[in-house]
């Protein structure tokens, strides 16, 4: 529905699509070509769950083992909210969320969430989105409106075009594999044709993995365009997930996230914050548009 897009633009070229449905971006483009991939129908009107360009991972990101955790001597218990058996992403990209501000160069979007029998969540969530010449910069807010301290998280689900030639560039510690369910299953070292460190190629096959000890650094080449991006994310964000379904896929997924997927199950290592009643939770990526070889 056009009433549901909401349209950043400015005079370098840069144009963002964002729909409230899911607090989702729908595309982005720079002089028309896409850096985001475009989705074909605006935001959750489309019904079709992960076919945004780019989606708000509030309070959690991920799966969660069981859809429940334990907690400060409590057990907690989540339902599943997609076809998917377990609690998948959290709240804020399957709702509709409230405009705070709009201008042509910036956005902020608000979200309210109460604990119902479906999960014991209660917060609010604030998301960011400003443009600056060839920079797109966001930034997710989550504060605790639970009587409790629970253990919160936040990302951002981008999905970027994959091209025949497409190299990534990231550095991170570990690796971990994937089992059952789409869990993360051991750390290991980062096998050789998942070390992006010094750029190359996303590998042929499934890759659905997270890794940690992320340095928060992140650029992607597609040659066939001439294009180049590149993502910084500040403090908050040391561990990403890359999903890469095929060659056969017109895309990649390059997930910043707070914590490790199933955090709830090993909230010691996994980088989940603990907030109090009122306390909150904050992140910020830019992601930055350069001709290749800049």
């Amino acid at each position: 529905m056009a009433e549901d897009i909401l349209v950043l633009e400015n005079d370098e070229g840069l144009t963002v699509e964002v729909s409230p449905l899911g607090g989702a971006i729908l595309s982005t483009r720079w002089h028309g070509i896409p850096v985001l991939a475009p989705t074909p129908a605006p935001g959750l009107a489309s019904q079709v769950l992960c076919a945004e360009a780019c989606f708000p991972l509030v309070p959690f990101g991920n799966r969660i083992e069981d859809n429940g955790f334990h907690f400060e001597g409590r057990d907690y218990t989540l339902a599943s909210n997609t076809s998917d058996p377990l609690v998948l992403h959290g709240d804020g990209w399957l709702r509709r969320w409230s405009i705070l501000h709009q201008d042509r160069h910036s956005l902020a979007l608000h979200y309210r969430h109460e604990a119902n029998a479906s999960t014991p969540f209660a917060y609010e969530a604030v998301q960011t989105m400003t443009i600056d010449g060839a920079n797109l910069t966001l930034s997710l807010t989550v504060t605790n409106r639970a009587a409790q301290a629970l253990p919160y998280g936040l990302g951002f689900h981008p999905h970027f075009p994959r091209t025949p030639g497409t190299r990534l560039f990231a550095h991170a510690d570990r690796y971990w594999t994937e089992r059952e369910n789409h869990l993360p299953g051991a750390a290991q070292s980062i096998p050789q044709d998942s070390d992006f460190t010094s750029g190359a190629p996303l590998p042929p096959g499934w890759l659905n993995n997270a890794f940690d000890g992320w340095d928060g650094k992140m650029r992607i080449e597609w040659p066939e365009t001439g294009l180049a991006l590149s993502l910084d994310a500040d403090e908050s964000f040391r561990f990403f997930v890359l999903y890469s379904p095929s060659t056969d896929a017109d895309f990649f997924c390059f997930e910043p996230m707070s914590h490790r997927p199933n955090a709830h199950r090993q909230p010691e290592t996994g980088g989940l914050v603990r907030l109090a009643p009122g306390e909150a939770l904050e992140g910020t990526a830019t992601l930055r548009l350069h001709a290749l070889g800049q």
